[in-house]
């Protein structure tokens, strides 16, 4: 066909279009739907995974942690791994020796809550860290204001802490905290720093914590089974790490004692891997809502099929003229296809901008992220031509099969 015959095709698409103005329009509403659940469907989930992305990206994307558990998200640790030896500040001293890669190394205990009050004001969320003054490093989390734990209070076991920026604004409103005396269950700590604001991870604030020093930590909450400890490091390079992931397995393996044959019995893992189990998540999510937006096209290529095997029927007299007058088979057939192709095609620009206002609406008023990418977009415009093309078919190759003097004969 030349761009000439193409070009007609396409035009008598839109009259047909014209002509049939309810039809048309339910046909393309058919389409319309499946391209705004494709599009509704990648724009949460890349949405998602952008917005997952960043968040890891904030805690420091190329940072290395073991634990005595294995890697894992969400899921409850085996008999086997809670009776595991735990982890112990000198693992990470050995780590920071050995390693060639490692830029800066961090053990780390929590408590999840702690009750902290100042005078007549108190708060019962923030998490208890017990740190090091490596942690600043490792996490790429700044002191603010006043300073962060020294080797000093670490030697002595002092009872000093700093806070988070949350927990500064709820217990000093209105006042300087540097220097002023807080207890922390019970214990009377004096603030030495405030730390800076560093945002939420997914709905849960990064600055709702208190941090104390890692020995002060031992001293409250002896057990080392409860907290647990992890081993936070940071390579030189991004490049680093899986190199540093390496180094922390060969190391720990050997303080450990653990034979060459066994398994580990600690788990050694990068931010990287939290993201690519994540993408692995919302994949299987991905692949379900997928096969959901292709029965609403199915539906919609149906009404496709129906609009089509009628228009076949009320053209049929002007069939025959056509092919009487030379057309053959390839160019009815052709100029059929186009149409169907035409009519899903503005199916599928329609429900790619009713698409889009979804999802700006939906960033705006709802806190699900939306974020459709340019791929998306061709990829629905496409499916929507295709669906045009694939469920027009039989009706153009009818429409082909015709016999001209049948054609003409019919009324």
């Amino acid at each position: 066909m030349t761009f000439d015959d193409v070009k007609e095709s396409a035009f008598m698409a839109f009259d047909t279009l014209r002509a049939n103005k309810l039809r048309s329009a339910l046909t393309i509403l058919g389409v319309c739907i499946g391209v705004i659940t494709i599009l509704f469907m990648v724009s949460i989930i890349q949405g998602l995974n952008r917005a997952f992305a960043q968040q890891i990206e904030a805690l420091g994307s190329n940072t290395v942690f073991a634990t005595r558990f294995d890697p894992g998200f969400k899921r409850e640790p085996s008999a086997e791994e809670r009776a595991r030896k735990d982890l112990t500040v000198d693992d990470a001293d050995a780590i920071r020796r050995e390693s060639q890669t490692a830029r800066s190394v961090s053990p780390l205990r929590r408590v999840l809550q702690s009750t902290i009050r100042f005078e007549d004001k108190q708060t019962d969320t923030p998490a208890l860290a017990g740190c090091t003054p490596y942690y600043e490093d490792t996490h790429s989390a700044y002191v603010g204001r006043g300073r962060f734990i020294n080797d000093s209070d670490l030697r002595e076991r002092t009872n000093v802490v700093i806070l988070g920026t949350d927990v500064d604004a709820t217990l000093f409103p209105f006042a300087d905290s540097l220097n002023r005396e807080i207890k922390i269950n019970g214990t009377p700590f004096r603030v030495v720093g405030v730390m800076e604001k560093q945002g939420n991870f997914f709905g849960q604030s990064r600055d709702n914590l208190v941090y104390i020093p890692l020995t002060t930590f031992d001293k409250y909450h002896p057990d080392p089974f409860m907290p647990g400890t992890i081993i936070i490091a940071r390579p030189r390079t991004r490049a680093d790490v899986k190199v540093l992931i390496d180094e922390m397995t060969d190391i720990l393996r050997r303080r450990r004692r653990v034979p060459a044959t066994a398994p580990n019995n600690f788990g050694v893992s990068s931010q990287d891997s939290l993201l690519d189990f994540y993408n692995q998540l919302t994949g299987a999510t991905a692949l379900v809502l997928t096969a959901i937006s292709f029965v609403a096209l199915m539906i919609g290529g149906i009404g496709v099929m129906n609009i089509m095997l009628v228009s076949v029927t009320e053209r049929t007299r002007e069939i025959g003229i056509r092919k009487a007058v030379g057309a053959t088979r390839s160019v009815i057939l052709w100029q059929f296809l186009i149409e169907a192709a035409t009519l899903t095609f503005i199916g599928g620009i329609t429900g790619l901008i009713i698409g889009e206002i979804a999802s700006f609406l939906m960033n705006m008023f709802s806190p699900l992220p939306a974020f459709i990418p340019l791929w998306a977009i061709i990829t629905g415009i496409g499916v929507s031509a295709g669906v045009g093309v694939v469920f027009g078919l039989y009706p153009a190759w009818k429409a082909a099969r015709l016999d001209p003097i049948e054609a003409l004969r019919y009324e």
